[in-house]
């Protein structure tokens, strides 16, 4: 198949605005388990959210900092990226629902 030379182009969004609401975090508990036992890792998670429809946001430094604070990302970690609370039950419940 011949096409024209269209490559997809990969936009990476701005982290999310710096406010205190939006540097609110606290841990799921469920999570941590859901990551190691419900999900064949990140491939499949990201796999999930595109099909699901959910985007997930570019953390901006300050909750880069509290996550760290909070021992959800590695100590190295200086990107990461958040789902609502609302998109992780529809992805928890896409996993634990086998169709």
């Amino acid at each position: 198949m011949s096409g024209g030379g269209n490559k997809p182009v990969y936009a990476t969004p701005s982290p999310v605005e710096s406010t205190p609401q939006n540097n609110e975090c606290r841990l799921v508990e469920a999570f941590d388990v859901f990551l190691k036992h419900l999900v064949g890792g990140l491939h499949t998670v990201y796999t999930k959210l595109k099909r699901l429809d959910i985007t997930p946001v570019v953390c901006n430094v300050e909750q880069v900092r509290v996550l760290r604070g909070l021992g959800a990302i590695q100590p190295g970690v200086n990107r990461c990226k958040l789902i609502s609370r609302q998109d992780f039950e529809t992805l928890y419940s896409d996993c634990t629902n086998a169709r």
